[in-house]
């Protein structure tokens, strides 16, 4: 039992150190990550020194690797509820209650070097291996680990419940990662109070990571986002598998060897490799699991897979702004059908008249033609493409595709101004993709203004030899010069957080959305040479800039 408590300890410190190391590093900056790290960091500490103190024999030095331990131990709790406040975003609501939870936690730990924190330490896990014994403030670290573990798991169960895909699957996998650990560490406290009953269940500890890591891979927890292009990931997996499977093996033989007893280099190299021969099968069955679980079969398949989703939802979202241009094109198409109607009305009582005949065919092929123009645009926008460019002017677009929201303007009370430049209005473009992408923008401006607003449109133009042209668009000097599209809402805006993310595939905060939108804008936006920015103000709204080489 001894030796298996000791490979457990320094199974933790391995895996919980890669772990909170990797969230860390992935984005720095978040809080939510920060607060992960640190709770993984308290847990590496004390099983560190759990690993040393199970190691040594001598009495002075394991008191030491123990106190030390324990400390640590300490803000184990409030850590991990601290994480728990940034994982829900709720930090603010909990504050007050974290900082007196960390406040009391350094209190106990004022007495860890006191006989209030450990009476004394006793060969309870073996007659070579000492134990720590609890004084009173242990038994206070005790109650506050059941408390804030139990507090903690509750929110986040009570965040799985009530939130939706993907967000629902994240905490799902917070939630039992972090139960199993809580359930691994509870067996470490009997023996503290002389019941007999060994720390068996720490080997649970590591599983939390293996939970943590799979919501990273599949549901981007803590906004890490994980691409495969290459089996480097898988191999650094299954490098991990074979250590922990060589580690297992030494520590297996080492069991068997104190069990029977054999001191022999032969004998322990043969029991190694019927060891080894045995855990084959073990670690098969975990290395088919990564491959079925985080890679559904290889990685490459799940690389195909996700391209061919990302596909379909593309078509979901081009199919989405079809219908909002079926509602515009309604009205378009209605205009060439009054004369076509005139003529047919009048037609039985003029058929003698040849001017008249003559007069109405003209209107009526060009009314035709109009038609069947207006049905082809609407058919190409379904058909991704490449960008096919040719001049188009960029003023007469954008006063088309506010023509085809026309309805949705008036309907959500919403004042338009356009203020365009007189100058280079015509630009080499994909006037289909253009105004796809404008389209998107628009929609996004309407939407933030649900009980009206006003919906500013500019154009400028800045020319290539003029000094003002920003540095960060080197690619568009020499070609003639920049067009600048500038929209402008006054709807609810964009948090800064969120900000940062608006143009990344599948973010979205409305409640039906895909979050391909402005993610297929900037991609079209790309696609042409441009670039696109944004910047917003909560509460006072939101402006997109296109920038277009002229």
């Amino acid at each position: 039992m001894v030796t298996f408590v000791i490979f457990c300890a320094f199974l933790n410190f391995i895996t919980c150190t890669i772990c909170g190391l990797f969230v860390l590093l992935n984005n720095p900056k978040s809080k939510t990550n920060q607060t992960f790290c640190l709770y993984t960091l308290f847990i590496a500490i004390w099983a560190s020194f759990q690993f040393l103190w199970l190691t040594h024999s001598s009495k002075s030095m394991v008191l030491q690797y123990i106190l030390i331990s324990n400390i640590s131990a300490i803000f184990i709790p409030p850590s991990f509820f601290h994480f728990t406040a940034y994982l829900v975003n709720e930090y603010k609501k909990y504050s007050k209650f974290i900082k007196a939870m960390y406040i009391f936690a350094f209190s106990i730990a004022l007495t860890g070097y006191s006989n209030l924190f450990i009476k004394n330490i006793e060969p309870l896990l073996s007659s070579n291996h000492y134990w720590p014994i609890a004084g009173p403030t242990f038994t206070l670290m005790f109650l506050e680990y059941i408390f804030l573990m139990a507090y903690a798991l509750y929110i986040i169960f009570k965040k799985y419940r009530s939130a939706e895909y993907p967000e629902r699957f994240k905490f799902k996998y917070v939630f039992y990662g972090m139960l199993i650990a809580y359930l691994g560490g509870s067996t470490n406290f009997p023996l503290c109070y002389k019941i007999h009953v060994p720390p068996f269940s720490n080997i649970l500890i590591p599983f939390y990571t293996i939970f943590i890591t799979y919501a990273i891979f599949r549901y981007q927890l803590m906004d890490i986002k994980i691409i495969i292009k290459s089996s480097l990931v898988y191999t650094i997996l299954i490098t991990i598998i074979t250590i922990f499977y060589l580690i297992a093996i030494y520590f297996a033989e080492h069991i068997l060897q104190s069990m029977l007893g054999y001191k022999s280099l032969f004998v322990s190299m043969a029991s190694a490799t019927f060891i080894a021969l045995a855990f084959i099968p073990l670690r098969n069955f975990i290395q088919n699991f990564i491959e079925k679980t985080f890679f559904r079969g290889s990685y490459m398949q799940i690389a195909e897979e996700n391209q061919l989703l990302r596909q379909e939802i593309m078509q979901s979202e081009r199919l989405k702004s079809i219908a909002v241009l079926a509602s515009g094109m309604a009205h378009e198409i209605k205009n060439p059908l009054t004369p076509i109607k005139t003529f047919s009305e009048q037609l039985p009582s003029r058929l003698n008249d040849k001017e008249f005949l003559l007069r109405f065919s003209k209107i009526i092929n060009k009314e035709v033609d109009r038609i069947d123009s207006l049905v082809q645009d609407l058919l190409n926008f379904a058909k991704p493409s490449p960008p096919l460019l040719k001049q188009a002017n960029i003023h007469h677009l954008i006063k088309q595709t506010l023509d085809l929201l026309n309805n949705e303007i008036i309907r959500h009370k919403i004042n338009l101004n356009t203020s365009f430049n007189n100058k280079n209005a015509l630009i080499n473009i994909d006037p289909k993709q253009i105004k796809q992408a404008l389209l998107n923008i628009f929609l996004n401006a309407i939407d933030a203004m649900p009980k009206g607003g006003t919906l500013t449109i500019t154009t400028s133009f800045i020319a290539s030899h003029s000094t003002v042209i920003p540095k960060k668009t080197p690619s568009l000097d020499g070609i003639g010069g920049i067009y600048i599209i500038e929209i402008i809402d006054t709807g609810c805006g964009i948090t800064p957080k969120d900000l940062s993310h608006i143009f990344d595939p599948f973010f979205s905060k409305k409640d039906h959305g895909t979050g391909l939108g402005l993610s297929i804008t900037h991609e079209i936006i790309k696609s042409h040479n441009g670039k696109i920015f944004a910047e917003s103000e909560i509460g006072k709204g939101t402006t997109f800039k296109i920038e277009l080489p002229a």
